[in-house]
Parts: C-alpha cells; structure tokens; sequence
C-alpha cells in the first residue's frame, strides 16, 4: 500500500477558512459549507486538495519535496469536491502553477471580503480578467487560385509563447481570417480581453505603446461598441488606450492593431477587480507552408 502524506485536521481547517469556505477554483466560487439537516451539524462539500500529490504515482507529484511540505498548508488549495476530482482527472490542464494562482487569488477574494462585507460570488472580486495578445504577420487563407474543384489546402499553425508566466486554461486564442492581412514590415496586434471569473468586471482599461515613442500604428480596429478607443490609435499614433465599460463572466472583446512589426511595444492591462494586473500573456501565431491534400472525403461524390 502507498503511503500517503495527508493533511492534518487543523491544515484543512486553516485551508478552508482562508478562502472563505468558498471553492478556489475561479469559475466555480460555491460555497462549501452550509447547515445540514441536523441543528447541530454543517454540511460540508469542501476538500483540502494537494496542489503536489501526497503519494508518489499521484498529480503533480514533485519527489522533490519532503514528506512534511507534502502535508504542509502550501501544499494545500481548497477546492468543492467536483473541483478536487476535475483537477486529479486532467493534471496536463491543471498544472502546479494554475492551482497555486488560484489559491492566491481565491485568498485575495477573501481579505477584500473581509474589508468588505458587500463582496459575493458574482461581484466584481470574484471577476478574473486576463489580457491576450496575439501577433500574426500572414493571412490564414490558402492560395484558391491553385486548387482544383473540390480541393482543399491546410497549414499547420504554431503558437510560440512570448511573454507566458503559466498555461492558461480555456484561451481563446484568435485567428483572422483575412486575405492580404498586413503589408510587408507590418503585422496584426489583436488584444482580446477575457473574463475567465464568476463576476462582473468594471472599467477596464488597456494599453499599448510602442517604444521610444517611434509612430507604429497603420490602422485601428474594435471588436464592437462596447469597447472604445479613448486615446491614441490613429495612423501614425505609438500608443493607443481601451476602454470597457464591463465584461461579463466567460465574455471576451478585442481590438486589432496593424502596426510596424520592427518596433517593440509594451501593453498592460487594468481592471476594477486587479487594479494593475500582471495577467497580460503575448503569443505569436506562426504558419506553415500551405499543403494541397486533394478532395477530402465528406466532399467525394458516391456511386
């Protein structure tokens, strides 16, 4: 049998407590505690889950680490018992450095909590804002003009990670599908803002600007009228600022820039919940050769 290195009752408490009894999985904040059936006795859903297993085999088991820091509160994170089972069941996806930031985060909550009382699980605390920019210098459209009837071309689409602290879960990394999408020295800067929380979140504000001041902008472009262009942006422009008035939980908006590829830019992001945030991940959408591959099957006539 495996021996495992189990939390103590008073490191599940202190677990639990910390975060408010409220699950830390940013989109599921439930409550885990609550009255049972007996005047006498709560129900709880909660779980003291390990964020590195306690036995060797287990998720995200670090041999690395002693015995006592296995059990030890930072080990911890506490979670309702659907989001312990969903983390052990997929550790690729819900890897040391997610569930560490949502321990933090879901702590966070709680001290605002404390400040005050006016906090619950759909308020603006409870949002979880990130800024994604992606960078594509080519169009996603094959060349037509070389197909026969019926057939069809692919490219093989790589992100490479430029500014990623942690793996994100459920990005939504956007792709345009345009032809002719930049002229040559340019490329396409789109900044989609994602709500990945249970909460509302308010005045939102974006930025980029491009260094030493040098004029950048070709063309500015937002995703609707919910996200406004307060500054900045023109062509010619080395800097252009966003504003959102409110983003609802699992909503994204974006704006698209095309901009000097030779020139480097800085972009933050700020939010009601975070205030300056750290959340601003950069990727850069690369393409390969297109590839003829023929008349696919579904398109193949019968008989």
């Amino acid at each position: 049998m495996v021996e495992r290195d189990e939390f103590s009752k008073d490191v599940k408490e202190i677990l639990a407590k910390r975060v408010g009894t409220l699950c830390s999985n940013p989109q599921c904040s439930v409550p885990t505690y609550g009255p049972s059936e007996s005047p006498s006795k709560p129900l709880n859903k909660g779980v003291a889950a390990h964020i590195k297993a306690a036995a060797q085999g287990g998720p995200r088991y670090d041999p690395n680490i002693s015995s006592k820091e296995r059990k030890s509160i930072s080990n911890g994170i506490w979670l309702c018992e659907s989001c312990a089972k969903l983390i052990d069941s997929d550790q690729k996806r819900y890897t040391i450095g997610v569930l560490e930031r949502w321990k933090s985060v879901a702590e966070e909550r709680a001290r605002k909590a404390l400040e005050n009382p006016r906090v619950v699980n759909f308020g603006p605390d409870f949002a979880d804002t990130i800024l994604l920019i992606t960078i594509q210098r080519h169009s996603f459209y094959p060349s037509t003009s070389h197909l026969g009837s019926g057939e069809y071309a692919r490219r093989k689409i790589t992100i490479r990670p430029i500014q990623a602290k942690r793996q994100l879960i459920d990005r939504k990394m956007p792709v345009t599908l345009a032809a002719n999408l930049c002229p040559p020295r340019f490329w396409l800067i789109t900044l989609t803002c994602q709500n990945q929380g249970t909460g509302v979140d308010q005045y939102i504000k974006i930025d980029i600007h491009f260094k030493d001041g040098k004029p950048a902008i070709l063309s500015t472009k937002i995703s609707n009228d919910r996200v406004h262009l307060s500054s900045g942006g023109l062509k010619g422009s080395s800097f252009a600022s966003f504003f959102i008035r409110e983003l609802l939980p699992n909503e994204e908006m974006a704006a698209r820039i095309v901009a000097r590829s030779d020139i480097e830019f800085d972009a933050s992001l700020w939010t009601q919940n975070s205030r300056d945030s750290s959340e601003v991940f950069i990727y850069e959408l690369l393409f390969g050769e297109e590839e003829y591959v023929g008349i696919p099957p579904w398109k193949k006539k019968v008989g």
